[in-house]
């Protein structure tokens, strides 16, 4: 199964082009650039590369957030445009579930996936070892994680900020300190089936935008 994936809701963009789960040609671009204006020129020289065609694809897949307002509107918008324009089906994942795999929990050890959200909040999911979702997403400040917490003793935190996040939580708990990464993305979307709803943002908060002044 082909599978473009792309993650630009978090801060460093990734965008993985797969076959099989076979990581075929990948590509990040890092916090600070403009990776809004950088992703339909990449993903074309991409598809060159590996001597493919939209349409020779499978399924795309994109994360839906939570995360930057920014970049998950301008990497869903894109990858919504590609599906429209080529009929291959969209699959939306959660930046929170695309970092879990990388926790590699074992036994009775629990993930709690964890995203800046750039406020004194973080975006942060509980997952089993299993990989299934314990709660849903939600925002809350890293020093009060521990009593959310507290009735699981074996904790791996994961993503963005996780040292800083398992320190709050004591010495039971270790950190994997990672990106988003869009082959695992891709890895979510090859098990899922498409819907014919395009998939649509996921916001925790809601967007900090400023209605117009009236005249």
């Amino acid at each position: 199964m082909k599978i473009l994936a792309l993650d630009s809701a978090t801060s460093h963009c990734s965008i993985a082009l797969c076959d099989d789960g076979r990581r075929i040609v990948d590509d990040r671009i890092p916090e600070g650039a403009s990776q809004g204006d950088r992703v339909p020129s990449i993903v074309a020289a991409m598809l060159d590369e590996a001597e493919l065609r939209i349409d020779d694809l499978d399924r795309l897949a994109v994360t839906i957030g939570p995360g930057r307002f920014t970049g998950l509107r301008a990497g869903l918008g894109f990858m919504r445009g590609l599906s429209l324009a080529s009929g291959v089906p969209l699959i939306g994942v959660t930046t929170l579930e695309a970092l879990q795999p990388s926790a590699a929990c074992t036994g009775d050890e629990i993930a709690v996936a964890v995203i800046d959200s750039k406020r004194a909040e973080l975006f942060f999911q509980l997952f089993d070892a299993r990989g299934a979702a314990l709660t849903a997403a939600f925002a809350l400040r890293p020093d009060a994680l521990a009593q959310r917490v507290q009735v699981h003793p074996r904790i791996v935190v994961v993503g963005e900020q996780a040292q800083m996040v398992a320190a709050f939580l004591g010495s039971t708990a270790r950190a994997v300190e990672c990106h988003v990464d869009a082959f695992d993305v891709a890895a979510i979307a090859a098990g899922r089936t498409p819907t014919p709803t395009p998939p649509g943002p996921l916001y925790i908060h809601p967007p900090a935008t400023t209605a117009p002044a009236r005249a």
